[in-house]
């Protein structure tokens, strides 16, 4: 699998407060792949720190709400992500 999606993720994930800086050996990208698979990492880049309901994550990332209901109820089992 290719690390684009996991790149664009730390990239995204650097830009918010906590930041997630990127070093030498990409241990980072490591992690990401530990937590996230492929398709979760794409979400995960159309997410911002603000609370929103599905559709509009769905609307913002083009994919059917359904699937996205389901990725992020994925995402928040595995503690990825926090509902509300």
């Amino acid at each position: 699998m290719s690390d684009v999606v996991y790149k664009k993720l730390a990239a995204h994930l650097d830009d918010l407060p906590g930041g997630f800086p990127s070093t030498e050996s990409g241990v980072e990208l490591k992690i990401l792949k530990k937590l996230f698979s492929p398709e979760e990492a794409a979400l995960a880049v159309k997410l911002t720190l603000i609370p929103e309901e599905a559709y509009v994550i769905a609307h913002r990332a083009g994919e059917n709400i359904d699937k996205v209901k389901e990725k992020l109820h994925e995402m928040s089992r595995k503690g990825l992500i926090y509902s509300i």
